[in-house]
């Protein structure tokens, strides 16, 4: 289910629930409606209301944590790969098809985060076997002193961070809610926005600010499974830490700085 619809289904079923408790209260006999009910009512609702809320924050709480470690996951990867072509450039001249290699990686890595998951692989198998293949390149040199064993073990070490940060990527891509969950969720909600409506004055300005309840609701479903899933929808973790370091690696490549990594 999208973020956009379970969110208009929250808002149609708290809705829809208030509706029903306004036009219930003239149904009802007077003594339903007393204050002593009104009281017990929201006494009880009060409850009911606490353990929405306090899901509520839990569940923005973790889906703000996955879409932040998402964040990190892909600024750390564009730093590694800054990192590792500073490090094969140490190494020499025989680096070269390597950080031609890992140039291309960035570019597809910043490609595939940049699109939704629903049209690419999330696991991205592509990039993977690139990953793969630099690790290999790297393994094949044949360091020949000290320094180039030093660059070489440097460099492997930098690339296992790497995979580290692009696993970390898939395993954040999304955060489930599980549908009975979500139903029994916004069943508290529906008969919490019930009560409002037994009790409340039937007029314009009750009806609108029940509307308005019910619309923060709603937009905090829809926050959360945005968050929550920040590899598809319609909030993700921005790829421009990866395509700047793709812009920094076409300028190296073109004019190389020999030096230390």
């Amino acid at each position: 289910m999208s973020s956009i619809l379970a969110s208009l289904l929250a808002l149609f079923a708290i809705c829809g629930s208030a509706v029903i408790g306004l036009w219930l209260a003239p149904k009802l006999p007077e003594h339903h409606l007393t204050g002593e009910t009104g009281t017990a009512v929201s006494v009880s609702m009060a409850v009911v209301g606490t353990l929405a809320a306090l899901v509520l924050g839990l569940m923005v709480n973790s889906a703000s944590s996955s879409y932040s470690a998402r964040t990190t996951a892909i600024e750390a990867l564009a730093a590694d790969i800054i990192k590792l072509n500073r490090v094969l450039l140490g190494y020499g001249a025989e680096t070269a098809g390597i950080r031609d290699g890992l140039a291309a990686y960035a570019r597809a890595k910043a490609n595939e985060i940049s699109r939704p998951a629903s049209t690419t692989d999330e696991v991205g198998v592509t990039t993977l076997h690139e990953l793969e293949a630099l690790n290999d390149e790297v393994l094949r040199l044949e360091p020949k002193t000290d320094r180039e064993r030093h660059i070489q073990a440097r460099a492997i070490s930098i690339l296992e961070n790497m995979v580290d940060a692009r696993w970390t990527l898939v395993e954040k891509s999304k955060m489930v809610m599980p549908a009975p969950f979500f139903v029994m969720l916004v069943a508290w909600l529906s008969l919490l926005f019930a009560s409002f409506g037994l009790f409340a004055p039937r007029n314009a300005t009750v009806m609108a600010f029940l509307l308005l309840g019910a619309s923060a609701i709603a937009g905090c479903v829809f926050i959360i499974l945005e968050l929550g899933a920040p590899s598809q929808g319609l909030i993700r973790p921005s790829a421009d830490p990866l395509y700047q370091v793709v812009r920094e690696l076409q300028i190296t490549i073109v004019r190389p700085v020999h030096g230390p990594a």
